[in-house]
């Protein structure tokens, strides 16, 4: 890893070589990371930059981190204290990794997050893989791919204009928005406390049961209302409890209720059973793992910035 430290300041004084400015100067420290990185501490901000690639392995950054457009940063075993930014085209992977601060990505390839503890995650663009991760804040995708299976949620989850959604096995103890999403998405296994909205979705919902989507043998919970409303998309509701009301206003088509959905509360609106008809498609229908493709997708592009940061040498540090 070829790591070099950078000192910016507000004026400097030259003669004959690079000399320290007056006390009442601003500065500002950061250490670029190229290459291959061990267990050694950052005392301050960590820059990726733009086009390069670097792996850390039991890394602890003290300040922030950021990968400029294009970088790859791969860390296992890592430690961010400060917020972490992910730029234009630009790859984060995390195992086993916490990050203290909040995760932004904007307009990035994308973020998997394995194993990791984290903050806020709020992502414009680009996809991101949380598998058996922790996120203590609220998490937050849009004009992209949300897939998350495994984890755990002490705030929101909202999936905002993107391909789709996919949840499973995952706590989210807030609120769960799906709103706008062009290739719908799934909800299974899981459980969410806040109140949960879906709407203005197109193709396919799978929310709990056998659908289209594939099966989902584990049943889910929502521990408040559930509102189902102005969706275009062929929308199944199954193998769940819902402790509060059900709103399915505006859908078309209606939306398919199986008989193993239990609805606490009142339900408003249009929905239908589940027929013959639609069990048997169901169950013919090619499962869509999108979060497996979603994973060979992160692994080819992490691949290839391992064997960049390998060729770029290992620091020794």
């Amino acid at each position: 890893m070829k790591i070099r430290t950078f000192i910016a300041t507000a004026s400097l004084v030259a003669s004959g070589s690079l000399m320290a400015v007056s006390g009442s100067a601003q500065a500002a420290l950061y250490t670029t990371c190229v290459g291959d990185g061990g267990a050694v501490t950052v005392s301050n901000d960590l820059v990726v930059p733009a086009g390069k690639s670097c792996t850390l392995t039991g890394t602890k950054v003290k300040g922030t981190v950021t990968v400029e457009a294009g970088a790859d940063l791969v860390a296992a075993g890592a430690t961010f204290n400060g917020a972490v930014t992910v730029k234009e085209n630009a790859y984060l992977d995390l195992t086993d990794t916490t990050v203290k601060g909040a995760l932004t990505t904007d307009s990035a390839f994308g973020a998997r997050l394995e194993k990791s503890s984290l903050k806020a995650v709020d992502a414009t663009k680009g996809f991101v893989y949380a598998v058996d991760s922790t996120l203590a804040g609220n998490v937050r995708t849009e004009a992209g791919e949300l897939y998350v299976s495994g984890s755990t949620l002490s705030g929101s989850l909202t999936g905002e204009g993107n391909q789709y959604s996919d949840v499973y096995d995952t706590t989210v103890k807030g609120a769960l928005t799906v709103d706008g999403n062009t290739l719908g998405g799934v909800f299974c296994a899981s459980e969410v406390y806040g109140a949960a909205t879906y709407t203005g979705n197109a193709d396919n919902l799978q929310i709990g049961g056998e659908g289209l989507l594939g099966s989902c043998a584990g049943a889910s919970y929502f521990g408040g209302d559930l509102d189902i409303t102005d969706n275009t998309a062929n929308a199944l509701l199954d193998n769940s409890i819902v402790r509060g009301g059900l709103t399915a206003t505006g859908n078309n088509p209606v939306l398919v209720v199986g008989e193993l959905a239990r609805i606490r509360g009142a339900v408003t609106g249009e929905t239908a059973a589940a027929g013959a008809s639609f069990s048997r498609s169901a169950r013919a229908a090619a499962p869509q793992d999108r979060g497996a493709a979603l994973a060979a997708k992160a692994d080819e592009r992490a691949a290839a910035a391992r064997a960049d940061a390998d060729a770029a040498g290992d620091s020794g540090l």
